[in-house]
């Protein structure tokens, strides 16, 4: 089987590396699973480049930053974008207020020489709607993230964008910790899950995933 390519989140590689401590734990896991991870232009030109860490991945081509032009092929194309774009982040929008959510967005109201692409609001969740755009268009099976306002998004852009059959499978760092628990055969053993786990801040369910690994690997 190939190789995966997953869209990767700021936060899910913040979390999983440590902010930064534990850049293998990312390659490692990844690896793991078969996937490669790529990341939405505006996600690395607003967020990733500001950690000289995300940065080195980049150079180094671990982490493949998606051009526009690979997902907006013309001009159509990137008006179509552009109108989508408006129209999932205004329904997020009211969708947030509508359930009296913690987290509110305000009305996109883009200031004279501001665009969808040079502006970035930190909490907006501007980044969010490139994301699951990205996706869409690319068809792209898997997003790696720990925020989970990111599913409601996923559902709006199928309702609004005719997407047919395609499906969008969201998994955040622990999830991924347990589907490696899961498999009979890893090249990750029991003490690094553990260890990855502490890393994460995640020890309240270091017990439950090594559960599930003993329910794998029976002794």
């Amino acid at each position: 089987m190939g190789k995966t390519e997953v869209i990767v989140d700021t936060c899910f590689l913040q979390k999983l590396s440590s902010e930064g401590k534990a850049i293998d734990n990312i390659k490692k896991v990844l690896a793991e699973l078969e996937y490669i991870p790529v990341v939405h232009p505006y996600i690395y030109e607003h967020e990733l480049s500001l950690h000289s860490y995300f940065v080195r991945l980049v150079e180094d081509g671990y982490i493949k930053v998606i051009g526009y032009n690979e997902f907006q092929k013309d001009a159509v194309d990137k008006q179509t974008y552009e109108a989508y774009y408006d129209v999932l982040y205004e329904e997020m929008r009211l969708t947030l207020e509508a359930m009296n959510s913690p987290k509110q967005v305000e009305k996109l109201c883009l200031q004279k020489g501001q665009t969808i692409y040079n502006t970035h609001k930190q909490g907006s969740s501007m980044g969010d709607v490139h994301m699951i755009l990205m996706a869409s268009y690319l068809q792209m099976p898997i997003l790696l993230t720990e925020d989970s306002d990111i599913e409601m998004l996923r559902d709006i852009a199928k309702r609004r964008m005719r997407l047919g059959q395609y499906s969008l499978q969201i998994l955040n760092g622990v999830q991924l910790i347990e589907e490696i628990a899961k498999k009979q055969e890893s090249s990750i053993t029991v003490k690094e899950i553990e260890s990855i786990l502490k890393a994460m801040r995640e020890r309240n369910v270091v017990s439950s995933i090594k559960a599930v690994w003993r329910e794998n690997h029976p002794m």
